[in-house]
């Protein structure tokens, strides 16, 4: 076995060991080069603190990782876990997470995050033998709303204000504690808004990206982010900031939420707008 710095490999071995490391996953996940080379530049994960696993000369096994400072704290992320299958189950991953925990603490890191599919139990317990301990539950959100189902809003409707992403962190209850690739510093070419109550004070926000499609009407709309001050009427509020990314062409919007966790009452108010639970995740985090 040999382990090497990503930076250290070719790009075609590294990809190689990515696809063949995620060869039959739960989620497929395959990529070609330049699928891989952007994940890498919009997630912020470091060539120089990833790992690639050789057998054999061969590359088999992969572990993706990134830094960031998050409120004075540099906090590790986990972007992906890999390893052939031929090799799964021979403790080749126990030595993979060994190597890149000396790596977090190498970089004096405070905490390490990741999130694994909520069906893998075998990750999870990988984890969890290396020190992580489940701290949330992650949900998959999805629905196609037609503009006219969100008329209500149109009658009585709350004040929204576009912003730049990186303007989010300024709010006091912007969510530093949410999954890496719902954090604004992930949201390449994404859109905010906040919704504003009658005195002008923020008490909601949203962080997405809209996909179009041919004719500038939109496709999609992911939700990375959407998060309320206070209040009780979630359902509306939540109503009011969808409604309000609807543009005059568009007839209907495939809306997706993605991490958004079980706690945060947007979830609970998404549900009950008809919104469907596709995948789960848990998200885990180990002290360093």
């Amino acid at each position: 076995m040999n382990i090497k710095r990503l930076s250290q490999c070719t790009l075609e071995e590294a990809l190689t060991a990515w696809n063949k490391g995620f060869d039959g996953y739960i989620v497929p996940i395959k990529m070609d080069l330049q699928a891989f080379v952007n994940r890498m530049i919009s997630e912020g994960l470091s060539p120089e603190k990833s790992i690639v696993v050789f057998m054999h000369g061969e590359p088999c096994g992969i572990i993706m990782n990134g830094f960031r400072e998050i409120n004075g704290r540099k906090i590790a992320w986990n972007g992906g876990t890999g390893i052939a299958p031929e090799f799964r189950g021979k403790g080749l991953s126990a030595v993979m997470m060994e190597e890149v925990i000396g790596i977090y603490r190498a970089e004096k890191a405070h905490t390490a995050v990741l999130e694994a599919i909520e069906e893998n139990e075998r990750a999870i317990q990988l984890y969890k033998k290396a020190g992580y301990v489940i701290t949330d539950h992650l949900l998959y959100l999805n629905k196609k709303l037609p503009n006219n189902e969100l008329g209500l809003l149109k009658e009585n409707p709350l004040s929204i204000k576009r912003l730049y992403p990186e303007q989010l962190q300024s709010l006091s209850f912007y969510d530093t504690t949410a999954a890496w690739q719902c954090q604004w510093q992930s949201v390449k070419h994404g859109e905010a808004a906040v919704l504003l109550n009658d005195d002008g004070k923020t008490i909601g926000y949203i962080l997405y990206k809209r996909i179009l499609k041919a004719g500038g009407r939109t496709d999609r709309i992911i939700i990375y982010q959407l998060r309320f001050n206070n209040g009780n009427d979630y359902e509306k509020m939540t109503e009011s900031i969808l409604g309000s990314l609807f543009m005059d062409v568009d007839e209907s919007i495939d809306f997706t939420a993605v991490n958004i966790s079980v706690s945060n009452p947007s979830s609970k108010a998404l549900l009950e707008l008809g919104f469907e639970k596709k995948a789960g995740q848990v998200m885990m985090e180990k002290s360093l």
